[in-house]
């Protein structure tokens, strides 16, 4: 406090004042005011603590020997303190009668920071959007908005947007290709034979890199440059050899694309990258029946490659189409060679003469005439006939297509009321009308009781065991257990079946039976409690049953 009255008197600042950012000089000037009555305090400070020894101690030592004079110090402040707790212990002086402490009406001077309570609410004013309610709309405000518009400034940017769009226009889509020359200068390459294994693998890694960079860009050409230099660093890389294929593929050189592939599958044969890309390659050459061999491969490891399915059956269409023009050519063609050799005579055409019906204007004799005649009528026969084939074929597909319609429609009607049955039973049995849920049940087999398909089966294993149920609660355990066979034979994996088979026959006596089925049915439902209940009741069965054998005899 003391070293801020030997400050000079500040000027009371206003909250907009001291907002502004003060300059450098000023922050320095501040810094030294604030250093220069620190120092002034401390010396303030050491003089008052020299005068205090120099009028307790006589001894000019011990005025100069600062820790001793510290440590004095302090202990005289600490009796002090002691002595001070002590006295207002022994007297104490109401609080009425206390002076009052200085300065204590005073408020705390503070100093503001930031902008004010007014500036803050101004702020949120301006910014405050105005509502469809509180808002006022003038027509004279609509034409003095026009006022300020700039017409020619308008018309200035619509020109420049159309000049940009026309300058757009003779731009290409396609990315900048780069030759392999423009990628790697002949002059600084790499030299091969100097360099490490690690670094031609590096070194192979970052042109492999630079490449698939450039096919993401479209810039083809200089990705088969990196792509070559990284197999000149690393000539094993089917990874790499699979990448060239495909920038070969992009430029349509599919027969070194078909190397580089055949090259990359010696390397590995898993390589199903390289297989479909080899495929694409041999289907645009014309080699259609091994691209689809494979084609089927690559389908056999990677069943859901929709990319390989939809070539798969382009191309199987296109060797189909190509077959059937090869096939009408060769016909054609033996048709021609056919009728070249025919006999023939030459005639003479006479003015005046009639010639013989037989002979045509061609030259052929009648015989040959009508071999012509027969080979074009056998043709049309033939034509009819496969079209004929291919109408029947077609009504017999319809026909069967319609049959498995129908027989899906059955299977789900007697799906459906063979559920319905099955709940209105679990409804009975819930009410404890065991009679009524088993003749549901009953109903329920009735329907679906020549079923085949797997969910059909597993309702009819569901509605078996859910009677089963009934008959081992009305003590009919011959008839639970021939229920509960017959639901595992449709469903093998349904624990219930199981445990109630198991339940049947140790009510029947067989005992060893009913702990095999007690065991799977813990097997296919481990957490299962009434199962280990029932297995530990069968075992305690069976350990009585010993210990009767063992006392009759």
């Amino acid at each position: 406090i003391k070293s801020f009255e030997k400050m000079p008197n500040m000027p009371d600042l206003m909250a907009h004042e001291l907002q502004q950012t003060p300059s450098a000089s000023d922050v320095m000037n501040l810094k030294d005011m604030l250093e220069a009555s620190e120092v002034e305090a401390e010396a303030k400070k050491r003089e008052e603590k020299l005068k205090l020894a120099n009028e307790i101690f006589e001894d000019t030592q011990a005025k100069d020997d600062e820790e001793n004079l510290d440590s004095w110090l302090a202990e005289v402040q600490e009796k002090d303190k002691m002595l001070r707790k002590a006295s207002e212990i022994k007297k104490v002086v109401p609080t009425d009668k206390l002076p009052p402490v200085r300065n204590a009406g005073k408020k705390e001077r503070r100093i503001q920071e930031g902008p004010s309570d007014v500036e803050q609410e101004k702020g949120k004013q301006e910014k405050r959007v105005p509502t469809k309610k509180n808002q006022k709309y003038y027509s004279y405000d609509y034409f003095k908005e026009w006022d300020k518009f700039d017409v020619d400034q308008e018309l200035e940017r619509i020109e420049k947007e159309e000049k940009q769009r026309e300058e757009f226009k003779g731009f290409s889509k396609a990315a900048v290709d780069f030759s392999a020359e423009e990628v790697h200068d002949p002059n600084k390459t790499y030299n091969v034979e100097s360099m490490s294994s690690l670094e031609r693998r590096m070194a192979a890694q970052r042109e492999k890199e630079k490449g698939n960079e450039c096919m993401k860009c479209g810039e083809i050409n200089a990705a088969l440059a990196y792509y070559s230099k990284a197999l000149e660093l690393r000539p094993g890389d089917h990874l790499v050899l699979g990448n060239r294929a495909q920038a070969y593929i992009g430029i349509k050189c599919f027969y070194q694309a078909e190397i580089d592939c055949d090259q990359a599958l010696a390397i590995d044969k898993t390589y199903t990258k390289a297989r479909y890309r080899r495929a694409v390659a041999k289907a645009e050459q014309g080699k259609r029946e091994e691209a689809i061999a494979d084609l089927e491969v690559v389908l056999a490891e990677q069943p859901d490659n929709k990319a390989a399915a939809s070539l798969l059956e382009t191309t199987r269409k296109k060797l189909a189409k190509k077959k059937e023009e090869e096939r009408r050519k060769k016909e054609e063609e033996e048709e021609r060679k056919q009728y070249e050799a025919a006999p023939r005579r030459k005639i003479e055409i006479l003015e005046d003469s009639d010639e013989d019906e037989e002979e045509g204007d061609d030259g052929l004799d009648s015989k040959a005439l009508q071999q012509a005649r027969e080979a074009i009528k056998a043709k049309e026969e033939r034509e009819k006939k496969e079209k004929e084939e291919r109408a029947k074929k077609a009504e017999s597909e319809d026909k069967e297509s319609a049959l498995l319609k129908k027989k899906a429609e059955e299977r789900l009607l007697q799906l459906g009321e063979a559920r319905r049955e099955k709940a209105e039973g679990n409804d009975k049995f819930k009410a404890k009308d065991l009679k009524g849920a088993e003749a549901c049940y009953s109903r329920a087999l009735t329907v679906i009781s020549d079923a085949t398909d797997k969910e059909m089966l597993h309702e009819k294993c569901l509605v078996l065991s859910n009677r089963a149920l009934i008959h081992i609660q009305l003590k009919r355990f011959t008839q639970a257990e021939a229920d509960c066979t017959a639901a595992i034979e449709a469903n093998g994996s349904w624990a219930k079946a199981h445990h109630r088979r198991g339940v049947a026959r140790a009510q029947l006596g067989d005992l060893g039976g009913a702990l095999n089925d007690l065991e799977k049915a813990i097997k296919l439902e481990p957490d299962s409690s009434s199962t280990l209940d029932e297995i530990r009741r069968v075992k305690q069965l069976q350990t009585k049953q010993r210990q009767q054998q063992q006392q009759q005899q």
